[in-house]
């Protein structure tokens, strides 16, 4: 059956970032905050200082399965490379509390922050203290949102190049079920999509659908500024038994 598609309402997507861990003690703390039962702290790297850094961050989104093991992470801002680097070398260790309920499976988005001290936490909220520290140490940054531009919204928009529509399921035909399910996504540097995430849908059959289409769908690398960058998109498609 045919599935007619719509392309749902589109705007940049703004990151709220999640505080991060501290060392030693506040591990624990951390790994309650983001559902860790294993928690590996990301180490400053040595090519970051030598090139005259002090302090950095990283935002990254996590995926993880049922089983609480990442199976996807991209990187979304980065104030260095090897910070990214060593952002996902520590978070490929995370193992996240297993379960099934897919309300756990979300897409988990953090911010990580490096000092030449370690890494440290910026939570939400701040006293007069916490005022003065980020005054002395430019750790402001660290409480903003990281922006990622939606594929419509570039100048140059990247074309797709393989793009499968949902098939209607099999297992509906039957009902003659009328319904839409809603997918959001990113699309990376080399023009992937990368950890598409479920925002409604009317049946987990059309839900099913949608997501197995998106994850075959691959687009020309979007840039900005004449470099590659990470876009997002989302779609929301209709589907009818009869056409």
């Amino acid at each position: 059956m045919k599935t007619q598609t719509m392309l749902a309402q589109l705007c940049a997507l703004a990151v709220l970032v999640a505080p991060l861990g501290l060392s030693g003690a506040d591990n624990a703390d951390l790994a309650a905050q983001l559902g860790l039962s294993r928690y590996v702290e990301p180490v400053f790297p040595d090519a970051a200082r030598l090139d005259g850094f002090s302090a950095g961050h990283v935002t990254v989104a996590v995926k993880h399965n049922a089983r609480g093991e990442p199976i996807d992470m991209l990187v979304l801002a980065a104030t260095h490379p090897t910070m990214a680097e060593a952002a996902l070398r520590a978070v490929r260790e995370w193992r996240f509390t297993p379960s099934s309920n897919p309300a756990d499976l979300v897409t988990h988005t953090m911010r990580i922050g490096f000092r030449m001290q370690g890494v440290v936490v910026f939570p939400f909220g701040k006293n007069l203290a916490e005022d003065m520290v980020e005054a002395a140490t430019g750790s402001s940054r660290l409480r903003e949102s990281v922006t990622v531009p939606r594929v419509q919204a570039l100048v140059r928009k990247p074309k797709a190049l393989e793009q499968p529509m949902p098939k209607y399921p099999a297992a509906l035909a039957p009902r003659q079920v009328e319904g839409t399910a809603a997918v959001r996504f990113y699309v990376d540097q080399d023009g992937r999509v990368r950890l598409p995430e479920l925002i409604e849908a009317t049946s987990p059959e059309f839900a099913e659908a949608a997501l197995a289409a998106v994850a075959q769908w691959r687009y020309e690398p979007p840039q900005e500024g004449g470099r590659r960058i990470v876009a997002t998109d989302l779609w929301t498609f209709k589907f009818a038994a009869n056409n």
